[in-house]
């Protein structure tokens, strides 16, 4: 998780203003590795409330504090996370960072009610298989979100964790906006800037849509209302699946970004030059339409073969389309281009009838 960790510790940096001074929570916090490194390379951190259930866990924690002479810093407790999050709503803290073992769903209402207004909460998912389709059953229970099986699984798995924290922060009268995400590794991390108010829960929740997708031909379709989504392709009028409720809005600030790749030489790391390709891949592809292809599964439903990646984005680009790599997948793309056109680029640059 140490590239996780370097990009907490990059945003942080870059999101808050230089004079904030900030009060975080690692409720979750292991051997405390994360909590430390807040303390000692992000300048603004005030203080840091470090957490852990296990009486073992925790005494490790202290031991990594206390090695890394941050007492002043961060303060190690054994405690329950829900306890902790739950225990004097009062003092609230500028940034939750929730890094469970599977789904941080759970701890989503008692991490908002502990969130400062303008703070943000944290979290990475682990439990790939729900939020990218392959388990629906467990996405339901977990995230209340029908899910959908494609190939921009990913961008899924995002989209899916956002929709469950926008229905839950809904429901305390608190609207979300997407600061920052990414999918690496083996798990979903994002990052969502808490607003107080009903009008903000109102707007939130006007981010979250259906999505169609067609397995034969690749189309793909969103709307606000389950009752306009159609059984068939209207490109090819296959059987569709669809899925929802997902978050539809944007998943990245522009200003944090350009602020994180500002600030990627601050960050001590042993993976800079991966950081700088995510953050520069993400900046290309910000303003770009929701929902990636993959030139492995495009070329599939087109039968044909799939051209390089390079090739393809600048013929979309000659034809008049946006396009764009997409950090979520090394042979993955955003155009706004419609299937049938993609599909005849495929052909034309692959040479095939």
């Amino acid at each position: 998780m140490s590239l996780n960790r370097d990009l907490a510790i990059l945003f942080t940096i870059s999101h808050f203003l230089k004079d904030r001074r900030l009060q975080l929570c690692d409720p979750m916090a292991g051997s405390g590795v994360r909590a430390v490194r807040y303390a000692l390379e992000t300048p603004n951190v005030a203080s840091v409330v470090a957490a852990d259930r296990q009486p073992d866990a925790a005494e490790l924690a202290r031991e990594t504090v206390r090695l890394n002479k941050v007492e002043d810093k961060v303060f190690v407790i054994q405690s329950e996370a829900y306890t902790l999050l739950a225990k004097n709503p009062r003092e609230r803290f500028d940034l939750i960072d929730l890094d469970p073992f599977g789904s941080p769903s759970p701890f989503f209402e008692c991490a908002l009610r502990a969130t400062e207004a303008g703070g943000v909460l944290a979290a990475t998912a682990t439990d790939m298989g729900p939020l990218s389709g392959a388990r629906p059953g467990a996405c339901k229970r977990k995230y209340g979100v029908v899910p959908i099986r494609t190939e921009f699984e990913k961008e899924v798995a995002l989209r899916t964790m956002a929709s469950a924290l926008t229905t839950t922060a809904a429901k305390l009268e608190l609207g979300i906006n997407l600061a920052f995400s990414h999918a690496t590794d083996h798990y979903a991390r994002l990052y969502a800037t808490v607003i107080k108010g009903r009008k903000a829960a109102n707007e939130s929740l006007r981010n979250l849509g259906f999505v169609t997708h067609c397995p034969n031909c690749l189309n793909r379709t969103t709307t606000p209302f389950l009752s306009s989504i159609r059984e068939k392709c209207d490109n090819c009028g296959s059987q569709i699946s669809a899925g929802g409720p997902f978050w539809l809005g944007l998943l990245w600030d522009r200003e944090t970004v350009s602020r994180m790749i500002q600030h990627t030489p601050l960050v001590l790391s042993t993976r800079l030059s991966e950081i700088q390709k995510i953050l520069n891949c993400i900046e290309n592809e910000l303003d770009s339409p929701p929902f990636y292809y993959t030139t492995d599964a495009a070329a599939a439903a087109f039968r044909t073969k799939p051209p390089p990646i390079s090739t393809l984005l600048s013929s979309l680009r000659g034809n008049g389309y946006q396009a764009s790599r997409t950090h979520l997948n090394p042979t993955g793309f955003r155009t706004d281009a419609p299937t049938p056109r993609i599909a005849s680029l495929f052909r034309t640059l692959t040479d095939e009838p």
